[in-house]
């Protein structure tokens, strides 16, 4: 509902003229074209944040609490957006400046640069989120139980996976919901672990999802996503590069240039990225399929981890079985039903 509420923004603006409106604002403040742009761009943000934010209350605050996955109060949400938002801009705004760049000095060939700039901050920020984003808005701790800790670090080892550390974050503070991620690329890559999880699963059920996070890794995923990223990027970007110069004039903007037709050129790549987000999930859930495999045969402990998946849909209160047609569209998971199906089966024809 948000991208949808975003989308008739953007329509909005870029054909009744509010585009240009804004356009005219920013540029009060300076002549520089590209002091205009963040203004503009810091317009259109906040004028977009109005809009989505009951869609955004309602999904992200209101309804975790009416179905009791919440800990935070509104207070605490608000500052996590806000931070979320600082980020995003941090972010955004380099490569703002670059796309335009490009699309000033480069001409019609500008999404070749900006292709390799968003391959490029993509790479570095798998990099350094590990060590300097996510401790933003959580807590990293290294894992307290030797036990536990020295049990992952040997799963490891067995596989010649070198790992900087196994580290739980307090994700209990916004939510009940429990969850683990492999996190980081050369010497930032780390595991992560929620509270939830490590105060709700057994030793021999983290294990299994520590080595399906290790499938992942040992499978190269992240690198494979990355290179499909790449590819798709350079397609999109040079798809929505010909349908942009191709509407400017329908929508009576002067050139590619034009700040206040940027939104237009928004929309475009919104729409691919739309489009393509089947694809993109598919290749996501083979992945999901792999890395289940993975954690059976690299511990031989099947049961346990149908015990985690369970666990997982209880906690975390997801649809078991979603229909097919909303799976293949939108998850980027195969449904936890499914997967559990798979694990059973294996234990059947192992």
């Amino acid at each position: 509902m948000r991208a949808i509420l975003g989308a008739a923004l953007t329509l909005t603006l870029v054909s009744t003229g509010l585009s240009k409106a804004l356009e005219n604002v920013a540029s009060t403040v300076s002549a520089n074209s590209y002091v205009t742009l963040i203004g503009f761009l810091l317009l259109f943000g906040i004028l977009e944040g109005l809009v989505t934010f009951p869609v955004r209350f309602l999904s992200a605050f209101a309804l975790e609490h009416r179905f009791r996955l919440s800990n935070q109060s509104l207070g605490a949400w608000l500052w996590e957006s806000l931070k979320g938002s600082l980020v995003g801009a941090a972010i955004g705004l380099p490569l703002a400046l670059g796309f335009y760049a490009s699309l000033t000095m480069v001409g019609s060939l500008w999404w070749v640069p900006v292709g390799g700039l968003v391959f490029l901050i993509s790479v570095v920020l798998a990099r350094i989120a590990p060590t300097l984003i996510f401790p933003l808005f959580y807590r990293f701790e290294a894992v307290h139980d030797t036990r536990l800790r020295d049990r992952l670090l040997a799963l490891g080892e067995k596989v010649g996976v070198s790992i900087e550390g196994v580290f739980v974050f307090n994700m209990s503070k916004t939510t009940k919901k429990a969850n683990a991620a492999f996190t980081g690329i050369g010497r930032s890559k780390r595991i992560i672990l929620g509270d939830t999880l490590v105060a709700n699963f057994t030793d021999e059920e983290i294990e299994t999802v520590f080595a399906h996070e290790l499938g992942h890794y040992k499978l190269r995923h992240l690198w494979v996503m990355l290179l499909v990223g790449f590819l798709s990027t350079f397609v999109g970007l040079a798809a929505c590069a010909w349908a942009y110069d191709a509407l400017l004039p329908v929508f009576g903007f002067a050139g590619r240039t034009s700040i206040a037709g940027l939104p237009l050129l928004g929309l475009l790549l919104s729409a691919y990225s739309l489009a393509t987000l089947p694809l993109t999930n598919m290749l996501s859930r083979a992945h999901e399929r792999a890395a289940d495999r993975y954690a059976v045969r690299l511990t031989d402990r099947p049961h346990a981890f149908v015990h985690a998946l369970r666990k997982l849909a209880f906690l975390n209160l997801a649809e078991l079985e979603p229909p097919r047609l909303i799976e293949f569209l939108f998850h980027s998971h195969p449904s936890l039903q499914r997967r559990i199906q798979a694990v059973e089966g294996s234990m059947l024809n192992p």
